[in-house]
């Protein structure tokens, strides 16, 4: 199946959106992780008192293993290009799209519900920068539903080659 020059052009496009996307986000995210103060909150039970500690939500770390994620993803494409001739190779690379959006999916909502609550709420920390990442992180999820529709596209109109002759 050959490529043409305009489809190329259009993945390079994508795939460099994705990573100044990615950077974004990696910088939003960091900053809010940043300035985000963790506090000792006073907890009071029947069955006694505690101080529990609370710190970054998790959800924050989740969208920037996200950003790391996806400058894996952008280096190994060039590289699996190279070898689209093996149907494995398209196999990996469709799974491997198919993580990105699922897990861009869960990382953009995660931090979304977690702006709602009273831990944006607080003043500690800026949420304009979250609101951001999130904003960002949505973004980057539909760059990768459309990266991922290429890939099973071209995981489905691929036939497998016979190895010998009948």
């Amino acid at each position: 199946m050959a490529v043409s020059n305009e489809n190329a052009t259009l993945g390079y496009a994508l795939r460099a959106l994705q990573a100044i996307f990615a950077i974004i986000v990696m910088g939003t995210d960091g900053y809010a992780i940043h300035m985000f103060r963790g506090h000792t909150v006073y907890e009071h039970f029947v069955f006694g008192n505690f101080y529990d500690y609370e710190g970054v939500p998790d959800g924050w770390g989740f969208l920037m293993f996200c950003a790391g994620w996806t400058v894996l993803v952008i280096i190994f494409h060039p590289i699996a290009v190279c070898f689209l001739d093996c149907l494995l190779i398209r196999y990996v690379r469709a799974a491997v799209e198919a993580v990105a959006v699922l897990s861009w999916l869960a990382g953009f909502i995660a931090v979304a519900v977690q702006i709602s609550t009273n831990t944006c709420a607080n003043g500690q920390h800026s949420c304009g920068v979250l609101i951001a990442a999130t904003v960002f992180g949505a973004l980057e999820w539909l760059l990768f539903m459309v990266t991922a529709a290429q890939s099973v596209r071209l995981v489905v109109n691929s036939s497998p080659k016979p190895t010998s002759t009948t």
